[in-house]
């Protein structure tokens, strides 16, 4: 993970104004972001409480889920397993893109819709 969001990081000075920037997300902003926007991706929605509380919406079926930051990382987890997944957050607010990256560099990338 740490060499995408270096390239990432570099790619993002280097270009500058010329394209739209992608940056690495403090847990404050993670915290106050996520209640707020609804990320979508192909075939999934995942909507965040300030409570703590998420649901993964797949193909039409819901799975629910706790959240929490940690780390500088989003975390989560969803029963009946009990450990927590994390993962590093990016955004690229002139697009409306958000990025997950996963423990091993894997990311994830999401189109976010503010809640009404």
């Amino acid at each position: 993970m740490n060499r995408i969001v270096l390239s990432l990081a570099i790619l993002g000075g280097l270009t500058g104004s010329l394209f739209a920037e992608e940056r690495i997300l403090s847990e404050a902003e993670i915290f106050v972001l996520l209640p707020k926007i609804i990320a979508v991706g192909k075939d999934t929605r995942q909507t965040f409480s300030a409570a703590g509380a998420t649901t993964y919406t797949d193909s039409g079926r819901d799975t629910y889920g706790t959240w929490r930051v940690q780390g500088g990382k989003y975390c989560s987890q969803w029963p009946p397993a009990g450990g927590w997944s994390c993962y590093g957050v990016l955004l690229d607010e002139d697009i409306g893109r958000l990025t997950w990256v996963d423990g091993q560099g894997t990311p994830t990338i999401n189109q976010i819709l503010p809640k009404k």
